[in-house]
């Protein structure tokens, strides 16, 4: 009886061990954080611009809050929600020579999902990036715009990214591509408006 007793402690015991030590794993398999950076807007005229109207791409720049889900040591899903302030319009010149802007998604609420193929080292990890994008563009009135806004968006992104390891923290800077899917104009005097931007991010993760 006795013995019984003590292979039933012991197995509940090592079953406790087990579960702290699971636990621990589970707790290091995900980490949150923010990120911050610059964009470059790269918008895509389909077809040939109004003889009155030019095209105009800008910086910006870009904050949001990331988490990261290592499913394998070489694998994991980093979901990003960011805030871009786009810099991108097309000038229109009116009769009178007076001056309108069409602002290309000037802000807009952008959700992805990347997934991460990282090349494991202890210190000093690359990787490759790839997912798609979902953005959303945030009204923005101003004097000199015109009245008409921007559709929704579906991109996919792709880039290169290096985590570098810090006692407390993970710094990742991370260049990425946006490649816009949908025809997002809503003007009357254009037609087909493609959106790409270009993105350096830098990532920090607990």
């Amino acid at each position: 009886m006795k013995k019984v007793i003590f292979v039933i402690g012991l197995f509940l015991s090592s079953s406790s061990l087990f579960s702290q030590s699971e636990n621990t794993i589970n707790k290091k398999q995900i980490n949150y954080g923010f990120n911050l950076g610059i964009n470059h807007s790269n918008l895509i005229n389909n077809a040939t611009l109004p003889n009155n109207a030019t095209l105009s791409n800008n910086l910006g720049f870009r904050l949001g809050i990331l988490a990261d889900y290592k499913i394998h040591k070489s694998l994991s899903i980093s979901p990003k929600a960011e805030m871009s302030f786009n810099n991108s319009k097309i000038n229109f010149i009116n009769i009178d020579e007076s001056n309108t802007e069409y602002e290309i998604m000037p802000i807009s609420l952008d959700f992805m999902a990347h997934f991460i193929f990282k090349k494991n080292n202890s210190k000093l990890s690359p990787y490759l990036l790839f997912g798609p994008n979902f953005k959303i563009p945030i009204s923005k009135k101003t004097n000199i715009t015109t009245a008409y806004s921007t559709n929704s968006d579906f991109a996919i992104d792709f880039g290169i990214g290096l985590v570098k390891s810090f006692t407390h923290f993970n710094f990742s800077p991370e260049l990425r591509y946006s490649f816009g899917l949908i025809n997002i104009n809503q003007h009357p005097s254009l037609q087909s408006l493609n959106f790409h931007n270009i993105s350096l991010a830098f990532n920090f993760l607990g």
